[in-house]
Order: C-alpha cells, then structure tokens, then sequence
C-alpha cells in the first residue's frame, strides 16, 4: 500500500528514459512548457525513488520541483505532475484518496505537511481592542447574522483610524498564534467593506478545524466561514499555498462559491484543484452562506451544501453554466 503513488509516477514516466548511477531516473522534463518555458528536448526532467514509497521530481532546465512522502498528503504540485505526465483526473483522485488512506493508516511515518513550513508575519491587534458585547450595535450585527460570539470571540474598537469604531474585528490565527486582522464594517456606509492587516497566502479559520472530519468547506469570506465552521480564502480566488494549506488536512475539500459573476473564480480553482464543489438548493435565493444560514438556519445549510456536491470537471461546469449564465 505503501508504493502505489510512487510506483503509479514510475507507470506514467515516458518510455525514452534512462537510470543513472546516482538513482535519478532522468526524461524529457513534462512540465517546461506548461510554466512558460521551452519544451525540453534535453533529459532534464528526472525523478529518484526510495523503497519506502517516496519519489521526488525535479526539472533541472524550469527548476520545478515536488514531492511525495508516506504520511503525507498529494500536495497541489504532486498533482499538476500527475496530470503534466498523462494522469487522467479519476487516477488523480484515486491517489489522493490512497493518499489520505496511508496517512490515516500508518501515523507512525507521518512527515511534516507543507502547511508547517509556511511562515506568517505575526501582526498586533489595535491597542485598545475589547469584546463585541461592549459595543451593543456591533454586538447586534453579529447576532442578526447569526455568528455564534462564544466559539468566535470577536472585537471592537473605538478608534477612529480606518473607522475602526464601525467595524468588527476578526483575529486571524497560524497555529494558534495571532499573525493578524480582518476589520469588516458593520455600517454599510463605510467604505471599503474591509480593513485588513495579515499576510497573502493566509486561509482563515484553519486552525479550528477538527482533526478527524470527512471534509472541510471552503468559502470567500470569513463571516461565511463562522456561519458553517468552514474555512475562508478571504477573495474569490485560491492560490496554490492556500491549496496546499487546505489540502493538509487530507479530507474531502468542498467548495461553496457565491452566487456572483466572481464567484465563478473559486470555481475555477476548484477545477484546477481537484475538489469538489457544491451547488445548493438555496443558491437561487441567497448570495452566500452567511445569507442562505439567516433565512434557513445552520443544520438545513450544511445539509444542502453536502447533499448538492458534484465532481468531475463536466459535471462542475454543467452545473455552473445552468447557475450563473
């Protein structure tokens, strides 16, 4: 069980090949002219392999580079090789899934995820920061969008900088250190919606996610995300660090975008992911999932959400097509 990812790359690996003394399995490098490079004409691709499972992948003309150990999850970059050396998208998931098996299976040889080695700046709240209930209209704007303020203590403040005094004050959290904000305006009339100060690359409310469930799901916004307890990529576009970020947690990653002409960007990155992405029955009468948990509460929302998953690039953009043209 073990080598079946490694020994599916060495299936996939092209016929012109050659082994060298040092294990390095070298081959016209698949990834060149996908990343804006020259086709590689020259044997700069290769990979080494080790009796454990492992196999890593480096091109020495474009520098990509991705891995794969026992104990971890198929990152992002694993599986834009898969696809770049023929892997078709049910061979994909079918390793992803084998992936997550090992991981769950044989803990003893778990290696550290990529999300470990990501490093946010650690970022300061404003100085004078207290619990939304000492602000009765903050505190009433988050009780009418039905936030759930003792699993999310959120703040206030009475500065005036930013119209920080209008707005609530969201920590944001990396292994449960504070690395920063997001400030979002309770006032419709301040503008923008939201002050913000952390880092690019952050995925909100991933440290809350409970060890040992099925799935986690992804939305825009982080009100969306303490509606549901899902996680939020703060726009409605996913880099590849927040995939891999999201990706660590080795589950079924479900994606709910708004239903907004931009809310097709997160589909796209779905897509391009490999996730699944969910189109509820309430899509045709709220905008998000902050709204559909207001106007129908939290069990029917989450109940939707995974009874209206589709997979598969066709079956995706089908629904989409039906959805927001």
């Amino acid at each position: 069980m073990l080598t079946v990812i490694r020994d599916s790359v060495l299936s996939l690996l092209p016929g012109k090949r050659k082994r060298g003394s040092n294990g390095w399995i070298s081959f016209n490098a698949p990834c060149c002219h996908h990343r804006g490079e020259s086709p590689d004409r020259r044997g700069r691709g290769g990979v080494i392999d080790s009796a454990d499972g492992a196999i890593t992948y480096h091109c020495f003309n474009c520098n990509y580079k991705t891995s794969y150990r026992p104990g971890r999850h198929l990152n992002y970059g694993f599986r834009k090789l898969l696809s770049w050396l023929g892997a078709d998208e049910t061979l994909i998931r079918r390793l992803v899934i084998e992936a997550v098996r090992v991981k769950d299976t044989q803990p003893e040889i778990a290696y550290n995820d990529t999300a470990t080695e990501i490093f946010f700046k650690p970022r300061s709240l404003p100085d004078d920061v207290r619990l939304i209930d000492e602000d009765p209209v903050a505190f009433q704007y988050c009780h009418g969008r039905k936030i759930d303020l003792d699993r999310y203590p959120l703040l206030v403040s009475q500065r005036t900088e930013y119209n920080l005094n209008r707005r609530i004050i969201i920590p944001f959290t990396w292994r449960n250190e504070l690395i920063g904000y997001t400030a979002r305006a309770w006032d419709p009339f301040v503008k923008p919606k939201y002050h913000s100060q952390y880092d690019s690359n952050y995925v909100y409310n991933i440290d809350r996610q409970l060890p040992n469930s099925k799935f986690v799901i992804v939305v825009e916004g982080p009100i969306d995300a303490m509606s549901i307890d899902g996680v939020a990529v703060l726009s409605n576009e996913c880099s590849e660090t927040q995939a891999d970020i999201i990706d660590s947690l080795a589950r079924e990653v479900i994606v709910v975008p708004d239903r907004d002409r931009a809310g097709t960007k997160l589909i796209d990155a779905a897509i391009e992911f490999g996730w699944t992405v969910s189109f509820p029955v309430w899509h045709e009468t709220s905008k998000d999932v902050n709204e559909a948990v207001v106007r129908y509460g939290r069990l029917f929302v989450l109940k939707s959400i995974l009874d209206s998953r589709e997979t598969g690039r066709l079956k995706i953009e089908l629904k989409r097509k039906r959805l927001y043209s």
